[in-house]
């Protein structure tokens, strides 16, 4: 069964988005040789949230019922009057598109014009054009529960992973008895304002016993803590990821798939304390985001 999870679960964790290694080049050029969906499909904003003060989520209902995505992808973004197309990462889970229609991206501001436009301009009631794609995905076969996750988050990285958790908590909510996956999340930012998402993430911890979650703050101190849901004021590091590690194989020695997606810093270094925890190459998936 774990070699069929392999197989699905990427084409090859060597696509390393080698595409996504120039900050200097656009989003269509470092996604150039990623899948993309046929289907495109307008998208109304209904929704706007202020996450952080640098980050604002757009809940957009999609026009096309047959737009489709895989925990973890992203969206090109087409904004009328802005010539650029964004790039960002769903932070939904697709069942919320599946089942309501709707999807969920969260922006951090900077001055590129996608995201300077949805922080300065965007309405409810706006209208952009998106087409899903990317090869960073958790997809597995239906009926499958016996997986094990291990999710490495690094700031707005979060987006993909959040995604990912949604859908596992999805799955988690169709396995019966005790036939769960386990996941781990390993979440790191700045300050604690910049944990986006993180009452959301408290309450799947608190409800989930086969999910688990820690995070890090980088730029601030306090009172330290352990265990789940505390936060650490530290960077992750190689015991850190050591023990997440050894906790989902905890009953069962199968290597976890990790999903890594931050910025190339923290996705330099997280890959390399993995290859020392020994966790096969095939197994880490990653995306850096600029």
């Amino acid at each position: 069964m774990f070699k069929r999870f392999i197989h699905w679960c990427l084409r090859q964790s060597t696509i390393q988005l080698k595409n996504m290694s120039s900050a200097s080049s656009t989003h269509l050029e470092r996604t150039s040789d990623n899948t993309r969906y046929e289907i495109s499909s307008k998208a109304t904003v209904k929704e706007i949230i202020s996450e952080s003060s640098i980050v604002k989520s757009l809940i957009l209902k999609i026009h096309n019922k047959k737009f489709m995505f895989k925990a973890g992808q992203w969206v090109d973004t087409h904004i009328p009057g802005v010539e650029t197309v964004g790039g960002f990462s769903m932070c939904s889970a697709p069942s919320l598109l599946q089942e309501r229609g709707l999807l969920q991206l969260a922006v951090k501001w900077s001055s590129h014009p996608p995201a300077d436009w949805i922080h300065k301009k965007c309405k409810v009631g706006d209208e952009v054009e998106l087409k899903a794609g990317g090869d960073f995905y958790f997809d597995p076969p239906p009926g499958e529960f016996q997986w094990k996750l291990v999710l490495i988050a690094g700031g707005i990285g979060i987006n993909p992973l959040f995604s990912i958790l949604q859908h596992a908590v999805h799955l988690t909510e169709q396995s019966a008895g005790t036939n769960r996956p386990k996941v781990i999340l390993l979440y790191s930012a700045k300050t604690p304002q910049e944990l986006i998402f993180k009452d959301n993430i408290d309450k799947i911890n608190k409800k989930y016993k086969n999910i688990s979650v820690q995070y890090f703050v980088t730029q601030q101190t306090g009172e330290e803590g352990s265990g789940e849901g505390i936060i650490e004021y530290s960077r992750i590091n190689l015991k850190q990821i050591q023990q997440a590690v050894e906790k989902v194989k905890m009953d069962d020695p199968d290597d976890p798939q990790v999903f890594v997606c931050g910025p190339s810093t923290l996705t330099d270094s997280v890959v390399e304390h993995l290859t020392k925890c020994s966790v096969p190459q095939e197994n880490v998936h990653y995306e850096k985001w600029w």
